[in-house]
Formats: structure tokens, C-alpha cells, sequence
């Protein structure tokens, strides 16, 4: 999370590219200007350019791609990687720290218990039943 003024504001994918976006081309006049390089040389393509004005909604995944871009396509460096004060270091995996251990990546048992929790008691209805409370 990243303080803002006096709250607080949790970092989201969309607001971690945004906040990378301002960081490299200097300001949020510059920012609908970028022509999707930015200031570096080394990057043929920005992979948050479309997202640089803070619309829309990024995937990680994005997030992931443009690590790569920065760490010379090397999944090893990226995992290694020491630059903390990054807005994207969280995302870094192209995965959404915030939702660790929701949804995806729980054991089928544990889905099971959950779908039966909102399915609740299901009532077995014989066809003697069906019948007599149509008439």
C-alpha cells in the first residue's frame, strides 16, 4: 500500500502502471504524449501503453511482460531482482499478490466445501411429490 496525503490507498495493477508511467516519462502532462518508448532506448515497445493514463484494466500479466523487457528477458533476474522502490516489484511474478490464496490455487476439496457452503441443503423431490403439487 502507498500512502497518499493522509490515506492510504491500496496499490492496484492499474495504479502500479500508472505510477511506472509517470516515473518514466517525468510528469502527467508528458504522460498522453508518450509515443509508447518512453525514455529508454532499450525498450522497442511499452507494454503499458495503453493503459498509461490510468483507463482500463491491466492484467498482471502485463505487469510480468514489462519485467521481463527490463531484466533482458531473463525470468531468473526478475526473480532476483533488488529494486524494491519499483511500483511494479509486487506484481513482478504476474501474479496479484493482494489475491494470494483466493480463488485460484486452492485444493479441490476446499472448492468443494465452498460451493457446498453456498449451495446449501438441496431437497430431494420425488416424482410423487412433482406430481401432487401441480394439481
Amino acid at each position: 500500500m502507498r500512502k497518499l496525503g493522509t490515506t492510504i490507498k491500496k496499490q492496484t495493477p492499474g495504479r502500479a502502471i500508472r505510477a511506472q508511467c509517470l516515473t518514466c516519462v517525468g510528469s502527467a502532462k508528458d504522460v498522453p504524449n508518450c509515443g509508447g518508448h518512453g525514455e529508454n532506448p532499450l525498450f522497442d515497445y511499452c507494454h503499458f501503453f495503453p493503459y498509461r493514463m490510468g483507463r482500463g484494466r491491466p492484467s498482471v500479466k502485463i505487469i510480468r511482460k514489462f519485467c521481463l523487457q527490463c531484466m533482458g528477458d531473463s525470468p531468473s533476474l526478475v526473480r532476483e531482482c533488488k529494486t524494491t522502490n519499483c511500483n511494479c516489484y509486487s506484481y513482478r511474478f504476474g501474479t496479484n499478490p493482494s489475491l494470494a490464496g483466493k480463488g485460484r490455487g486452492r485444493s479441490a476439496e476446499a472448492m468443494d466445501a465452498i460451493r457446498a457452503k453456498k449451495q446449501g441443503p438441496i431437497k430431494e423431490i420425488s416424482s410423487q411429490n412433482r406430481l401432487s403439487a401441480m394439481r
